[in-house]
């Protein structure tokens, strides 16, 4: 009787240890997991808003005849398929995009931003709305959605790895739309 008293002792020891164990090394692995992200510090958010906040301005203005937008982007950066200085800048220059550009040119309003840390720096996504106003008293929404971003850290501060269009009408799929 002694004897099997013990046994359950042991056993019920030892099934309380390999739970205790098995959850310390989950736990520390899941601590592992969460230090190779660094979270990011205020000024890194404050950093990241102003990148979006100088794409509207850029890109709507052609500031630098394009070369303020393409600035924004990490040197490998694209948007969808648009990769390369030069050809960002395209895009964005007086008179070579879908829209006209310009200083009295106000076009893409965000809001909403959500930025979130990643192991390569981070991601986000910031709703926009492309309005029309150029004529006085009316105000045209053209098209609508949100930009899906990935950012990173880089020598002249944080750029756009990444970012791509998103259409958000109702009964529409989502597709990615060339940069207005």
């Amino acid at each position: 009787m002694l004897r099997s008293k013990h046994t359950w002792v042991g056993l019920a020891v030892g099934a309380v240890l390999t739970v205790l164990v098995t959850t310390g090394v989950h736990e520390f692995a899941g601590v592992e997991a969460q230090q190779k992200i660094q979270p990011l510090t205020a000024l890194d958010y404050a950093e990241i808003q102003q990148l979006v906040a100088r794409y509207s301005f850029a890109i709507d203005t052609g500031a630098d005849n394009g070369y303020a937008y393409a600035d924004l982007f990490a040197p490998d950066g694209s948007f969808g398929k648009t990769t390369g200085r030069d050809a960002l800048a395209a895009t964005a220059k007086p008179g070579g995009g879908h829209y006209p550009r310009g200083p009295e040119f106000v076009f893409h309003y965000t809001s909403n931003h959500v930025i979130e840390a990643t192991a390569e720096g981070a991601k986000g996504q910031v709703y926009v709305v492309e309005v029309d106003a150029r004529e006085r008293g009316k105000a045209l929404i053209e098209d609508g959605g949100h930009y899906e971003d990935t950012y990173v850290k880089t020598p002249r501060g944080w750029r756009f790895k990444t970012r791509s269009f998103v259409h958000t009408k109702p009964g529409t799929p989502p597709v990615q739309k060339p940069n207005p």
